[in-house]
């Protein structure tokens, strides 16, 4: 790790985990937990009718078909605990996808009602904890639990690492046992 994000790393976590050890005193205390608002930068998800949307000053806009979605997954990244890492995606029966946070306000509602339109028992996540890059797919069953995504660190120069404080860009797409799944039954 280079010597400005080890700087960075150290006082981010400091911070961190004071927060964390007011939050365990609290707990001990018997003092309520106070509820978190989502914070505005993460966006908003909701369905209107039969559309998904989402809205997001930090992740952009999208709004897409319920009937498009051919997948539902989860992803992580190692940018927490600053900004968020854990996102959702939304898969569209072309391959393409859309992402929302996974700290957006009323996606614990969407997810709820995904569920009941799909059938499916629930759609939690289960990389919230995760401080990698790492993927899941959750629905549907047939692909459910398997990598979402592979991840490939994108070349850059020196410089470029330099100016970006030593992180690294990385790139995702669907793994090749997702797509196989998904491809329509007339296809394969």
């Amino acid at each position: 790790m280079g010597f400005l994000t080890d700087i960075l790393s150290r006082t981010l976590f400091r911070s961190t985990f004071r927060g964390i050890d007011c939050l365990l005193e609290d707990v001990r205390a018997g003092n309520p937990i106070p509820k978190t608002e989502p914070d505005p930068k993460s966006g908003a998800l909701s369905i209107n009718g039969s559309t998904l949307v989402y809205a997001s000053p930090d992740y952009g806009s999208w709004q897409i078909l319920i009937s498009e979605i051919a997948a539902f997954g989860e992803y992580t990244t190692e940018n927490g605990p600053m900004i968020d890492d854990w996102f959702m995606v939304f898969v569209t029966n072309d391959f393409n996808w859309v992402e929302a946070s996974n700290y957006c306000s009323g996606c614990d509602g969407v997810r709820d009602q995904l569920a009941k339109h799909w059938g499916a028992e629930g759609l939690c996540g289960s990389l919230a904890l995760s401080t990698n890059f790492s993927s899941r797919a959750i629905w549907p069953v047939t692909i459910a639990g398997k990598p979402l995504f592979t991840f490939i660190e994108r070349h850059q120069s020196t410089w470029d690492k330099v100016g970006s404080f030593g992180v690294g860009l990385i790139d995702k797409d669907l793994t090749p046992e997702v797509r196989q799944s998904l491809q329509p039954i007339e296809a394969k």
